[in-house]
């Protein structure tokens, strides 16, 4: 049986060279890889679509099985596994990510290396526009109150322990029917900021790319959405098949409130789920979403954001991560 546990003092005494070695090695095994052009996709549109109910389904963690998961996603894109990691190592994560966070703030910082903040060298020369959208991605993890895990090659692998002691390797191979692989831009740790700037409805396959299976793993590392003073995130709580249009929206990968409105009102446009501290949101690049938005959010929200995809169909853009 997996033993690891994820606590502090775990990770700061983890061998930040080995680490930073091994989270470069998982760069370098994408770097002359190319995406299955033709993948055979986990959900398709079906011929004569079923009734079902427009929500948001969950199940406890302890009667969770890979049934659930395809079930929900093929009928409604998403699905909320409640208690799916332990107090302790959410806990854990929120100190985590404050450092990292913080450590990745200041551009003009001469920041020491540490569990917190030692990127690999390699992960500027991974990127297609190389420095400049290094510095472009960065700049917006910043502005959005988060930062990649990638920046914390030790926080980063640790993650990855977590996830395979709670199951969620395997998951993710029999889900996908493959090896899955991870994204470097798309995995990352989150820190709400006050007030909450008002964020676009979209679909991540909108900037991703459709042709692939993908499956996001968003875990909120306290208690937010809903009600609860923390903001969570806006659903529209139904399956979808393609990428709905950017007319009138702020970018060209985003969803304007009005087509929200207008498309989806009859079908009980807008869900706001309530989160636990350590639940597992699983949803894919064609759910629609945003986070939630409110004036007058009081708590700041934590949470850890991980895209998973098959190893043989993956968006090379995001920068896929060998597991």
């Amino acid at each position: 049986m997996n033993k690891f546990e994820l606590t502090p003092a775990l990770l700061e005494s983890r061998n930040i060279v080995s680490d930073c070695k091994r989270m470069s090695e998982r760069i370098e095994a994408y770097r002359m890889r190319e995406p299955n052009e033709s993948p055979l996709l986990l959900i398709q549109r079906p011929a004569s679509p079923k009734a079902v109910k427009h929500c948001v389904p969950e199940v406890a963690a302890a009667e969770f099985k890979l049934e659930h998961l395809r079930a929900a996603i093929a009928d409604h894109g998403a699905l909320i596994v409640r208690n799916m990691f332990p107090q302790s190592a959410v806990d854990t994560l929120i100190r985590a990510a404050d450092r990292v966070i913080d450590a990745c703030a200041d551009t003009t910082a001469d920041v020491p290396i540490s569990a917190y903040h030692n990127p690999p060298d390699n992960l500027k020369t991974i990127m297609p526009n190389k420095a400049r959208e290094l510095t472009n991605t960065r700049s917006f993890h910043r502005d959005s109150g988060s930062a990649m895990c990638v920046e914390a090659p030790s926080v980063a692998e640790a993650l990855l322990q977590l996830y395979e002691k709670q199951g969620i390797k395997q998951l993710m191979t029999e889900y996908l029917k493959e090896p899955p692989c991870l994204s470097a831009k798309k995995w990352v740790l989150r820190r709400s900021k006050l007030p909450v700037a008002e964020a676009g409805w979209h679909q991540d396959g909108a900037f991703m790319g459709t042709n692939l299976n993908s499956l996001n793993m968003w875990l909120p590392l306290n208690e937010c959405g809903g009600t609860t003073g923390a903001p969570g995130l806006d659903v529209v709580p139904q399956r979808l098949y393609e990428i709905a249009s950017a007319e009138g929206a702020q970018f060209n990968w985003s969803v304007s409130d009005s087509l929200v409105t207008d498309r989806f009102a009859e079908n009980q446009a807008v869900m706001m789920p309530e989160f636990n501290a350590g639940d597992a949101f699983f949803f894919d690049h064609l759910y629609l979403h945003r986070t939630q938005y409110r004036e007058d959010f009081t708590k700041l929200r934590y949470a850890v954001e991980t895209w998973f995809f098959g190893a043989s169909g993956f968006p090379k853009n995001q920068i896929p991560l060998a597991w």
